[in-house]
């Protein structure tokens, strides 16, 4: 399978009033920047491991874990991820978080990112059944992770894919 771009990643899936899920974003563009196949794809519900993606070493005692968000213009977060990351701050976290929206993919060290979600929404217990976090737009990431994003009108995919050799790194060096 030829691998795709951002642009026409959001071009061909995120038209109309709805919009894919985060696997979908993992199976059709995501995963064909890594240069191994992660040792876990987090489906949604399934919590006890942490992150979307998990790279493991081959020991098995370190790994790199990503949360992926996608979302028009803004994302939030479950309830069981909102009381335990922000609220308790009950590790494991995850090392990093990518989020798609419609205007910008956003590549943000987890630890980084949530210094800025808990300054700005201030999370609380979600005690209900459901519930989610408050939303964080594009634009509150913005104001901190410019460098950390990519406007996707205007970007080189070649951008993107030298972002991902420092995280493929990152990744064979676990």
């Amino acid at each position: 399978m030829e691998p795709i771009s951002i642009q026409d990643y959001v071009k061909d899936y995120f038209n109309g009033d709805s919009i894919p899920g985060e696997h979908h974003f993992v199976a059709v563009y995501l995963l064909s920047k890594f240069d191994k196949i992660p040792d876990y794809l987090n489906p949604d519900g399934m919590k006890d491991i942490c992150g979307d993606i998990v790279f493991k070493s081959k020991e098995n005692k370190k790994s790199l874990s990503i949360e992926v968000k996608i979302g028009k213009t803004s994302f939030c977060f479950s309830k069981k991820e909102t009381n335990s990351w922000f609220v308790d701050k009950k590790s494991p976290f995850p090392d990093y978080l990518f989020a798609l929206t419609r205007n910008r993919l956003f590549i943000i060290k987890w630890e980084n990112f949530s210094d800025l979600f808990i300054k700005l929404k201030h999370p609380k217990r979600i005690e209900s059944k459901s519930g989610n976090s408050n939303r964080i737009s594009e634009k509150d990431l913005l104001s901190e992770f410019k460098n950390d994003s990519f406007e996707i009108k205007s970007v080189n995919e070649e951008d993107i894919n030298i972002k991902f050799q420092a995280l493929n790194k990152e990744i064979n060096e676990l």
